[in-house]
């Protein structure tokens, strides 16, 4: 999650370029430290990870301090509780848990005299039915995308995030998307490239393997994955005024918590 932490602190900084016209100096080296939480619980019965660490100056290298010593529980609706152990510096896990679609779950942490909060809807599983290849013309060059293939269930909200890795490395691109112009239909999820750069880790080759991770999410936590990817699109001087996604943690913390469901699925390209 770096790269996620770098575009956090890059799109609050760009903030202060893009509001007005003069040229202003800035030390973007006095912004104040925030916690940053990244936590999941997933339908799969395996470890479930929260990792919390903290938020450094634009300028810094990404070297984000871990944060230990924590308090971690979660618990959901129908009276479960489950505390979190830390595993390394910053790392807390729980094993085995399997969470239930339908349930919400709510994280909370503890460090000193701070809470932190989150809750997320952990949403029904809708079943993938394949992986498929598509070619795309972009000028002159023709390139290889994976699609996601599944019917959209008629009438009921859904939100999706895809993640992308070939041979094993994921894609730093963001893959958010719902079903309010698609409901009831059938997709073909096609995973394009994010904005006009030309990254030659996405380029599929023959013998290849692609994963796709398809992850069922909460409205919240679309919310969190879209703003970011339309943060990385837009920037300074594009179409999208930079600005922290909106994060369902309370307390001014970065980051998210997400329940959602998981499937994965691969496909070798020919």
């Amino acid at each position: 999650m770096k790269n996620f932490k770098h575009y956090l602190w890059f799109i609050a900084v760009s903030v202060a370029f893009v509001s007005c016209q003069k040229v202003v100096e800035i030390d973007v080296n006095t912004s104040s430290s925030q916690l940053v939480i990244e936590g999941d619980i997933t339908n799969i019965r395996n470890t479930q990870y929260v990792k919390i660490s903290r938020s450094v100056a634009y300028t810094s290298t990404n070297l984000y301090p871990s944060v230990s010593g924590a308090i971690v529980t979660v618990n959901d609706n129908a009276g479960n509780s489950w505390r979190f152990n830390e595993t390394t510096p910053g790392l807390y896990s729980l094993v085995p848990m399997r969470g239930q679609p339908g349930r919400t779950y709510t994280l909370n942490v503890t460090v000193g005299d701070q809470n932190f909060t989150g809750s997320s809807l952990m949403p029904p599983v809708v079943k993938v039915d394949s992986l498929s290849l598509s070619q795309v013309t972009f000028g002159s060059t023709t390139r290889k995308l994976v699609a996601v293939n599944f019917t959209d269930p008629r009438g009921v909200a859904n939100q999706y995030r895809y993640i992308l890795r070939i041979n094993g490395k994921q894609s730093n691109r963001i893959y958010a998307q719902d079903d309010r112009l698609t409901d009831g239909n059938i997709i073909k999820e096609e995973l394009y490239p994010d904005g006009d750069d030309d990254n030659e880790e996405d380029e599929l080759k023959p013998g290849d393997k692609a994963e796709v991770e398809i992850q069922d999410i909460d409205k919240n936590i679309f919310n969190f994955w879209y703003t970011l990817r339309q943060q990385r699109r837009g920037g300074p001087g594009g179409g999208t005024t930079p600005g922290n996604p909106p994060s369902n943690l309370s307390n001014n913390a970065l980051g998210y918590f997400s329940a959602h469901t998981y499937q994965s699925l691969e496909i070798t390209i020919p």
